[in-house]
């Protein structure tokens, strides 16, 4: 609207200035075509029709002048504002000039229409200067910028009318939207139904797609923490039966009851470290702090918290690189091999207490692999062992967590995780890390 008030107020300024310098440049002339030289005087004649013209506008005052070739005040009045006169030889001159100027306490618009004389005893410039206030053409560029901003007014309400109508029938659907989240039970995630405008659709998919995404996270929270408890009330069960059975008083089965709640101890003890080690990867995939870092560090130190004092386990790592930069989750990669090398102890079997690591490159990719000597894993269950607390057969028996914790920890960095043969029998856990990680 703005915009459109100052480009209508302009054109019609232009417009009023034109019709009445239309005016003032034929008063000039009616002026001028009087003018003449008797004895080298300048003698004018100023007929009533020139200043006639101009009484259209009563409120207005008009002023005029003739000016000789000496630049002297023929007749008229002689302290209006002067226009330069041009000089012999000047070329293109234009013989009509405007401009406004401010004469008596009022802003004038003036013309000056020159013409040059060249007659025996008289050369020159001769110039009749005529003005008029501003008042009548400065209301008629007020009437013109009314009467081009009167319609323009009325279609933008009109318009703004129509905007708000539109917006809040289009809108309206939200309303009913964010009633019914507000009238449901925490629990209830179903989709949203309500029919809604094209343009809405987007936003409620959207919605529908994260109650979706969060139904699913709480099933699959619900499913972890019954899962757990139930593996967790087995051992707890056992150490429990097993302390009533300490308390007899026969040593040998106090022996036996001791090293039974060592087992479940140990157990319920990887059990819970498992599960920590779930949360930290699940928290920490998702942050993706990642740091430059040695993945041959991260490696020895991920051996070094897996491997007990005990003689009978043991771990042999191998590499040709005497450095290895990677940039990624150092705490990450260290929970997957710690996941990995127990595993391997633990399904190893009675001759697979060795643990063998090997870190190789290539151009693009770090691959570490970590072999023992078990039965290792039979190709139809290896996909499904990556889910939680899934379990393949023939296995001891254990939590089911390892292999999920591994997948993720891996695929937070974009690497892949495999499941190979070993040659002469166990398995190959292969992994493949980009060597910059990202």
């Amino acid at each position: 609207m703005i915009i459109l008030y100052l480009a209508a107020r302009a054109n019609s300024q232009v417009a009023a200035d034109r019709s009445y310098d239309r005016l003032l440049a034929g008063a000039a002339l009616s002026i001028a075509e009087t003018l003449s030289i008797d004895a080298g005087e300048v003698r004018v004649d100023i007929p009533y029709a020139a200043l006639d013209m101009l009484s259209a506008a009563p409120d207005d005052r008009v002023f005029y002048r003739v000016i000789g070739p000496a630049g002297n005040t023929v007749t008229g009045y002689s302290d209006l504002p002067r226009a330069r006169t041009p000089r012999r030889g000047d070329r293109g001159v234009n013989p009509s000039q405007f401009f406004d100027a401010r004469y008596r306490g009022e802003l004038v618009r003036f013309v000056v229409l020159q013409r040059e004389i060249a007659q025996s005893g008289a050369t020159g410039w001769l110039a009749v200067q005529v003005g008029q206030t501003r008042r009548a053409r400065d209301a008629l560029a007020r009437d013109l910028t009314l009467d081009a901003v009167a319609p323009i007014v009325l279609l933008t309400l009109l318009a703004l009318a129509s905007v708000w109508f539109g917006i809040g029938h289009a809108l309206r659907p939200l309303t009913s939207i964010g009633e019914d989240l507000a009238r449901r039970e925490p629990s209830d995630l179903q989709p949203v139904a309500a029919a809604v405008p094209r343009e809405v659709a987007p936003l409620v998919d959207s919605i529908n797609g994260f109650m979706g995404r969060l139904g699913a996270n709480i099933d699959s929270l619900r499913a972890f923490i019954a899962q757990a408890a139930h593996q967790m009330r087995t051992p707890l069960a056992a150490l429990r039966a097993q302390a009533q059975v300490a308390s007899e008083d026969d040593p040998d089965e106090l022996r036996h009851a001791l090293r039974a709640v060592e087992r479940n101890a140990s157990k319920l003890s990887r059990l819970l470290n498992q599960l920590l080690s779930d949360a930290t990867v699940n928290h920490r995939s998702d942050m993706r702090d990642f740091a430059p870092c040695d993945l041959n560090q991260v490696i020895r130190n991920a051996i070094r918290e897996s491997i007990s004092l005990s003689e009978h386990s043991d771990a042999h790592f191998c590499t040709p690189l005497d450095v290895a930069p990677f940039v990624g989750d150092a705490l990450l990669i260290g929970e997957a091999l710690k996941n990995l090398i127990d595993n391997a102890l633990l399904h190893g079997g009675a001759n697979g207490r060795r643990v063998d690591i090997e870190l190789a490159a290539t151009d693009a990719i770090y691959v570490l692999t970590v072999s023992d000597r078990g039965p290792g894993i039979a190709i139809d269950d290896r996909e499904r062992l990556f889910e939680r607390f899934a379990r393949g057969t023939g296995l001891v028996p254990g939590a089911g967590l390892g292999l999920a914790i591994v997948r993720q920890a891996i695929a937070s960095h974009d690497g892949s995780v495999s499941l190979l043969d070993r040659p002469g029998g166990g398995l190959i856990v292969m992994l493949e890390l980009p060597r910059r990680g990202k």
